[in-house]
């Protein structure tokens, strides 16, 4: 019999700024984005920043969740095509995004784990992902970070509903098993 191996991909683990999230969403940070808007109210004490673009089918969920720190492997990877799903880091700790870049313009229906990257965001900073980024949750450093999620309640539903892990196609959740799709697994390089 022969039984092959699952392949360990290691991912470096970099910083993000404004410019390397682009391929998969806005970086929220310290900064209002395109100061300027035309609010008359509290005038030279408060700079009003432009409307975040969440966009989501049915009803808005924010939900909080604690991640406890570690490095695991990555083996899942989903994508939304109905929701900019937000992340936002609240406390003092930073946290680690892993995530390929929507390919569901082209037809595909696997990440393109050549673009896959690892990012590591600031303590008090978020993104806010384009619809069909590849994405795992979240994950905690060498410390718990709380996470602001902005999600639709038919993702929160649908992943909820799971009486245990496995890949899913329903409710705006398409989550992959990348041992089982692609013969692979994601590790952190730190």
């Amino acid at each position: 019999m022969n039984v092959s191996q699952t392949q360990v991909l290691k991912i470096p683990v970099i910083d993000a700024d404004a410019e390397n999230v682009k391929p998969y969403g806005h970086l929220l940070g310290d900064d209002v984005s395109k100061p300027g808007l035309g609010i008359p109210f509290y005038q030279g004490r408060v700079l009003e920043g432009e409307n975040i673009d969440f966009s989501y089918r049915g009803t808005a969920t924010f939900r909080t969740a604690k991640i406890m720190p570690g490095y695991p492997p990555i083996i899942w990877l989903e994508r939304h095509l109905h929701m900019t799903q937000m992340f936002i880091g609240l406390g003092q700790a930073p946290f680690i995004m892993v995530m390929s870049p929507p390919n569901h313009d082209n037809g595909e229906d696997l990440p393109n784990l050549h673009q896959v990257q690892a990012l590591r965001f600031a303590a008090g900073h978020g993104l806010l992902l384009h619809l069909g980024t590849w994405h795992d949750f979240p994950i905690a450093c060498d410390r718990p970070v709380v996470i602001l999620t902005a999600n639709s309640d038919e993702v929160v539903t649908a992943l909820s509903q799971m009486q245990t892990p496995g890949e899913m196609n329903q409710g705006d959740v398409y989550k992959i098993s990348l041992p089982k799709r692609l013969n692979c697994e994601l590790h952190l390089d730190i």
